[in-house]
């Protein structure tokens, strides 16, 4: 999000995007923490290292890595489940599931077809900024966009 920020960058769609996911993602951690300690268990943070790049050169290139990284998640989520349904903790199982599983099937979806769109526009400006401001425009909630905060 910080990226498209940038008054170089300056695609407020892709930032405000970003930001969305972010809170989304935000949220969806503070939910497994929760349900953790609420099951007794034992929470222990550790470190989460930035992107290898962060120079994004274009949106296809942010689009396609946040993409590969729920796919990621949602690999390790269905193994988390596959684990609980082995022990039979159909608690954790339905938690998985209910809580986290659409949600990142929806993401993965609408990334990809941001993915695919965006692989026709490359590097073109005037691709970028319709696609940016179309973003902006249907798929960033009113309170997310940064242009219609004060």
């Amino acid at each position: 999000a910080s990226y498209f920020g940038q008054v170089d960058v300056a695609l407020p769609g892709c930032e405000s995007y970003f930001m969305h996911m972010h809170q989304e993602e935000h949220d969806h951690a503070l939910k497994l923490l929760h349900y953790i300690k609420t099951r007794g268990g034992r929470i222990d943070l550790c470190a989460i290292n930035p992107p290898d790049k962060q120079n994004w050169q274009n949106p296809q290139h942010a689009f396609q890595t946040a993409l590969d990284l729920e796919i990621s998640v949602t690999d390790d989520l269905v193994a988390i489940n596959g684990i609980a349904e082995k022990y039979g903790d159909l608690d954790v199982s339905d938690f998985i599931i209910t809580n986290f599983i659409d949600d990142q099937m929806k993401s993965i979806s609408e990334m990809a077809r941001f993915v695919t769109v965006l692989s026709g526009i490359d590097d073109n400006a005037i691709g970028q900024f319709i696609f940016d401001r179309d973003l902006l425009k249907h798929y960033i909630p009113r309170n997310f966009n940064v242009l219609r905060k004060s």
